[in-house]
């Protein structure tokens, strides 16, 4: 037991002792030539430190990845696109806080004016196209920018009044790639080229613009086949902005060094790629340029992730060490951005040591409450935001928090309506009339939740009609449950089908869906609100 004792003490600094290729190396041992994989590279001041690659990027020819090998970056490629403005903002062509109806008249007006600084900042409240595309039964279609700007003409509402809330929509990005066009001349793809990936030297980078474009030795992205092996899973889109740039860890190593020595875009280029956005109450939010701005191991990172089909990427920088980690993935075996956090460690073992968290004192818990006052907390509690809900359950004088049926944890009373989730240092605050709950999460803005009431109904014919979308121009119907099943059946018009279970008073989760149905003032259910997660939120469908 002693020499298992003195191994274990030892392992850590005989890690940290081996060369650091070897350790790099480790991180990746997953990736193997039977396998996808990743490229890495780290770099200093764009200088490249370390660049390899693991895996094999095409598995019916055997390619292995290199550190060459071209990937599609997913929503990586989205700094680029906010360069490119930026560029456009110093030429003078453009502002930040010009409308984006000014360039785009397509998009429809919603009242208050939509700047570009909304759609770079995710303010804008508009709806996710992939969430609508997907809605519409499209999630595999090569989608062009004129099927895009239909459907996104087509939207009546918002998700939310443009500058109250952040929430990720890909929606902004495309119109910005299509502002590019408009008023350089030039395509994203063109523009891009010539203004930011010459001058860098960034010969392996390229926008594909069109979904039967070569991309030469790029990698190829897979998922896991239903019966084992490999299937493919590469995106074949038209539209870019949000995504759809091909880059190397090489040359992602190039353009960090730009943020050094800025040869494209000079200082006050910059300082408008260092923005963040703000809400309309002045609150400052993470996500900038194309970049989000965070803290890991206590010192200040800009990094941004991608994920689409297979491909899983992650671009980290630590501007106080002009230190970055690009790594690349062509399936999603392991997260890229634990990996780039992985690697950063390597590379950084002054900073892993100096991250030594303080024991944190243990909350105090006080002595349960009566059975009879915590019952009064028991119920459905719904976030309009995400679209998601919460219960507590009252069992034996003691309360549950649950995220669905059968992920129940036990709350332990802290006083004054606070519980904390056992064993996580999260906890729900209950306010005094017990009719909204508080998630905090550290490290996470809180997440508020109002009391919804309970299924009053299990009359499910009172659901049961079609209804059509002309936001969408789809038409889905509703069937009552067949036996004894509890849920009502969603049907698409191309022949999908979903259980939808109850989730509250009118309301129903179907998969990724959330379902509520209106009623007019005699009681009758006369439209569907369809929310795809929180991207795509409250699609109108009337009830025929």
């Amino acid at each position: 037991m002693r020499h298992r004792l003195v191994l274990a003490l030892l392992l850590p600094a005989a890690v940290a002792a081996q060369p650091v290729d070897a350790r790099v190396d480790s991180i990746f041992a997953f990736a193997t030539p039977s396998t996808p994989g990743c490229a890495v590279a780290a770099a200093r001041s764009g200088e490249v430190l370390f660049a390899r690659g693991y895996g094999t990027a095409d598995l019916e020819h055997d390619v292995p990845i290199t550190r060459s090998t071209p990937f599609y970056l997913a929503s990586v490629s989205k700094q680029f696109t906010a360069a490119a403005i930026d560029l456009l903002v110093l030429d003078g062509k453009l502002s930040l806080d010009d409308d984006v109806r000014k360039y785009v008249p397509e998009l429809p007006s919603y009242g208050a004016p939509i700047t570009l600084r909304h759609l770079m900042t995710h303010t804008s409240g508009l709806r996710d196209y992939l969430a609508l595309f997907s809605l519409r039964g499209l999630d595999d279609h090569p989608i062009t920018i004129a099927e895009f700007l239909e459907t996104v003409a087509k939207q009546r509402a918002l998700n939310f009044p443009t500058g109250e809330q952040y929430s990720y929509s890909n929606t902004g990005y495309v119109l910005l790639s299509i502002v590019v066009q408009r008023v350089s001349g030039k395509s994203l793809r063109d523009f891009a080229r010539e203004r930011i990936f010459g001058p860098l030297g960034m010969t392996s980078t390229q926008f594909r613009d069109r979904h039967d474009q070569l991309v030469k030795d790029r990698a190829l992205a897979y998922a896991r086949a239903a019966g084992g092996g490999y299937r493919l899973a590469v995106p074949y889109f038209d539209v870019v902005g949000d995504g759809g740039l091909f880059s190397t860890v090489e040359d992602l190593a190039r353009w960090e060094g730009n943020f050094w020595d800025p040869r494209v875009g000079g200082a006050e280029w910059l300082t408008l790629e260092a923005m963040r956005g703000r809400l309309r109450d002045g609150t400052t939010i993470a996500y900038g340029a194309g970049l989000q701005h965070g803290v890991y191991r206590g010192e200040p990172i800009v990094e941004h992730g991608g994920s689409l089909g297979g491909y899983n990427t992650h671009l980290l920088r630590m501007p106080a060490r002009r230190f970055s980690v690009a790594v690349l993935c062509n399936d999603n075996a392991k997260s890229a951005s634990v990996l780039a956090r992985q690697v950063a460690d390597v590379f950084l073992p002054d900073l892993v040591a100096a991250d030594r968290p303080a024991v944190a004192a243990a909350p105090t818990v006080v002595a349960p409450a009566s059975a009879e006052s915590v019952d009064r907390y028991a119920g459905a509690f719904f976030n309009d935001r995400t679209m998601t809900v919460r219960s507590i359950s009252a069992r034996g004088g003691k309360l549950y928090y649950l995220r669905g049926p059968t992920d129940s944890v036990e709350l332990a009373p802290l006083g004054a309506g606070r519980f904390q989730l056992t064993g996580t240092p999260s906890a729900v605050a209950l306010s005094r009339a017990a009719d909204t709950l508080r998630l905090e999460i550290p490290g996470a803005p809180p997440s508020a939740y109002g009391r919804v009431a309970p299924v009053r109904t299990r009359d499910w014919r009172k659901y049961t009609g079609t209804y059509a979308s002309d936001e969408l121009g789809v038409t889905w119907r509703v069937d009552p449950p067949g036996g004894a099943d509890s849920a009502i059946v969603l049907r698409s018009a191309l022949g999908d089908s979903a259980r939808a279970v109850p989730a509250f008073d009118d309301a129903f989760r179907a998969g990724g869906l959330f379902l509520r149905f209106a009623r007019d003032r005699h009681g009758r259910v006369t439209d569907m609100l369809v929310s795809a997660g929180e991207r795509a939120r409250n699609v109108r469908f009337v009830r025929r």
